[in-house]
């Protein structure tokens, strides 16, 4: 069973044909790929149902649809490429004689990085969508507008184009608990503890 724990609840702005077929067809095209050895992050659809399914949409009947996008990124602290850095920088002015410039030491540390690349570890995150069809809402699993946003533009990408708008209350939740607390009473199915 799939949870949530957290979610950014965005609404289709304007009526888009979502359905599992067609999807899965788009999806496939941004398959998740390792980062080869120059990469910084590498992001793409994975099957939502892990080793139980190939398929990179999950769908029900009710038309909920499932899909999940997986993120690798390189870690190159900065302390490491700083002290890399640091020491050719030091070989070089020995060497030449003199203090490098600016554009020298951008160049350098482009090479310092592109050195380290290769032997940098990889940071796995995994992303859950969970798109409701008849409602026009789409759900994203985590707790920033970035990452969010970041998912939201890898399934636009796939679909070609994908209306969303952030899902927005006409009383903010934070003033409607406040009221609940001060006036000691809630809506119906809630209670305010003692």
């Amino acid at each position: 069973m799939l949870w949530f724990k957290n979610l950014m609840v965005y609404r289709l702005s304007r009526d888009v044909s979502l359905r599992a077929e067609e999807m899965e067809k788009q999806l496939a095209a941004y398959t998740f790929s390792p980062c080869g050895s120059q990469d910084m992050a590498k992001t793409g659809w994975v099957p939502p149902m892990g080793s139980q399914s190939d398929a990179l949409t999950h769908a029900s009947s009710t038309g909920q649809i499932i899909v999940c996008a997986r993120k690798e990124e390189k870690i190159l602290p900065t302390p490491v490429v700083k002290q890399a850095l640091e020491a050719k920088i030091f070989k070089l002015e020995a060497e030449q004689g003199r203090k490098l410039k600016k554009t020298e030491k951008d160049s350098l540390k482009d090479e310092v990085l592109h050195s380290l690349l290769p032997r940098a570890f990889s940071r796995f995150s995994q992303t859950m969508m969970w798109i409701d069809t008849v409602n026009g809402l789409i759900m994203v699993d985590c707790a920033s507008a970035k990452k969010a946003e970041d998912t939201l533009a890898l399934l636009r990408k796939s679909l070609g184009s994908l209306p969303v708008v952030p899902l927005a209350l006409e009383t903010p939740i934070e003033l409607t608990l406040t009221e609940w607390v001060r006036s000691g009473s809630a809506a119906q199915g809630f209670q305010i503890p003692g």
